[in-house]
């Protein structure tokens, strides 16, 4: 046995990867094909085990708020849909082995996501399956059903797993900023089409449309919606608000704060959506009474900063960008008469399909709808509406976008699937409510910032923009995040009885 060979670590991962490489560089000679993706995937798959076993609770919070689409994976969901899968079956197989993993760190949330989950699949079951036109289904509409089970993922994902409190503030940070990822489309549009790679991994095609549509237009003459920088403005604006409240946002000492907060909010203007300033008026509403800043002082001075704001922009809203008009058109201000009927436009046929959809809630009660549909008759409507024989709104609500919260949950899946999900707000708002007034004071702003933005996104979800499938997402972060800050939901500090003497003087 002296002189068996003796394989060295070295020799045993050159003789692994070399082989693997050249593979690797065969299949990617024709990337296009099914088997190269196929295999490409599996091989990235296995090698990225130990860092996905190591990293997958912060690649979560971070792809939560991040603008990613792999596209080799099949339908190119989102990475957080991915991450949440990755993170479950890590936290499925860590408890099987015997560790300590705590699923239900609050009972309630937990129960009314499963509830809402059973729901879901059960009216997928009655209504035909899941179908997914992806993977040769007649029926499409099965994505929506993933990602609402992903949505509910992303809380057990979050919430199992706590954040040491010397990270929270790198937590949040992450959570948040991601959404600087939505830069990258526009970064490819100025760099040309030697960055067109990035479409592997970015969505970059709406912004290089974009800024070729400006670039058509320089003057600013015709209407160009700049729609990602209002997902990289939201994430700006509300990491400023949780780590440093408003009151720190505005801290005369700090300038860089309050510039920032300001650029998002100018970005958010020329994203040209209306429903992205309102987001960031409540926010900024909630978060002015939760921090006690309602006084008559403040009051006061904010009266007097809006009045001269005000007065200054008000003679100019003519001549802004028709973007930035069209995110103002919702105030009682002039604005061109062409983004004002585009505006009206689009409410007029929002409002006409909710009177053509609300007739049929009785019908879907019991049995919901489902999120599936044919993939024929959406084709054939599509081409109608073309045509002009279909209403402007009829393909959106036969495919289910009803721009509307309330609508988009309880026809999808009935009164059993609404129940469920207010079970789940209204525990969720609990959680958050005694996280705000028993955690930990180093964590004060972080909690009141995600209670307010849970209530604010619970108003909007109902009379402003919703969708269920997507939405349910942001409201498992923010209460998941919650959660995994604070360990669980922080129960108020109980204080013992003091011991109390007999006639004697001693402590009994």
């Amino acid at each position: 046995m002296a002189n068996a060979a003796v394989i060295s670590r070295a020799n045993l991962v050159y003789g692994l990867c070399l082989p693997l490489a050249v593979l690797l560089g065969y299949l990617l000679a024709s990337p296009f094909e099914s088997g190269s993706v196929a295999v490409v995937v599996l091989v990235i798959s296995v090698l990225s085990i130990p860092i996905l076993m190591r990293w997958h609770h912060p690649l979560l919070i971070f792809s939560c708020n991040a603008a990613i689409y792999p596209y080799l994976v099949p339908g190119r969901p989102a990475l957080w849909t991915i991450m949440a899968l990755v993170s479950a079956f890590f936290l499925l197989l860590n408890r099987s082995l015997g560790r300590d993993v705590r699923f239900f760190r609050d009972r309630q949330v937990s129960f009314s996501l499963i509830c809402l989950g059973l729901v879901a699949l059960v009216t997928a079951y009655v209504n035909g399956g899941i179908g997914l036109h992806y993977f040769g289904s007649q029926n499409s509409g099965g994505k929506r059903y993933l990602t609402l089970v992903c949505g509910i993922l992303v809380y057990f994902g979050l919430s199992t797993l706590p954040i040491e409190r010397n990270r929270a503030k790198l937590a949040v940070a992450v959570f948040y900023l991601s959404a600087l990822t939505g830069l990258v489309g526009y970064l490819a549009g100025f760099a040309g089409p030697s960055s067109y790679f990035l479409v592997e991994l970015f969505p970059i095609e709406g912004g290089v449309t974009e800024l070729n549509l400006m670039g058509a237009d320089p003057l600013g003459q015709e209407m160009v919606r700049l729609g990602g920088l209002g997902g990289v403005a939201g994430g700006i604006f509300f990491y400023l608000l949780a780590r440093y409240g408003l009151r720190g946002t505005f801290e005369l000492r700090r300038p860089w704060r309050w510039i920032l907060f300001l650029l998002a909010i100018l970005a958010t203007l020329y994203s040209g959506f209306r429903s992205n300033l309102i987001l960031l008026l409540l926010t900024m509403g909630m978060m002015f009474c939760l921090e006690g800043l309602f006084t008559l002082r403040n009051v006061l001075t904010l009266t007097l900063v809006l009045s001269i704001v005000t007065a200054i922009g008000l003679p100019f809203t003519q001549r802004m960008p028709q973007s930035v008009q069209r995110s103002l058109s919702f105030l009682p201000v002039n604005v061109d008469t062409v983004v004002r009927l585009n505006a009206d436009d689009s409410t007029n046929w929002r409002l006409q399909m909710w009177q053509d959809v609300l007739p049929t809630i009785p019908r879907y009660l019991i049995k919901g709808k489902g999120f599936g549909m044919d993939s024929d008759e959406i084709f054939l409507i599509g081409n109608a509406q073309r045509a002009g024989f279909a209403k402007p709104y009829e393909e959106q609500m036969f495919a289910g976008n009803y721009h509307s919260g309330p609508l988009s949950l309880i026809i999808p899946l009935g009164i059993f699937g609404s129940l469920a999900f207010v079970w789940f707000l209204y525990a969720a708002t609990k959680v958050l409510i005694r996280n705000w007034r028993n955690g930990d004071p180093a964590l004060k702003s972080i909690n009141t910032f995600l209670l307010g933005i849970f209530i604010v996104r619970i108003f909007f979800f109902i009379f402003v923009f919703g969708a269920i499938a997507q939405d349910l997402a942001v409201f498992a972060g923010i209460v998941g995040l919650g959660v995994s800050l604070n360990a669980g939901s922080a129960a108020p500090e109980t204080s013992l009885p003091e011991p109390e003497a007999d006639d004697a003087g001693e402590i009994t």
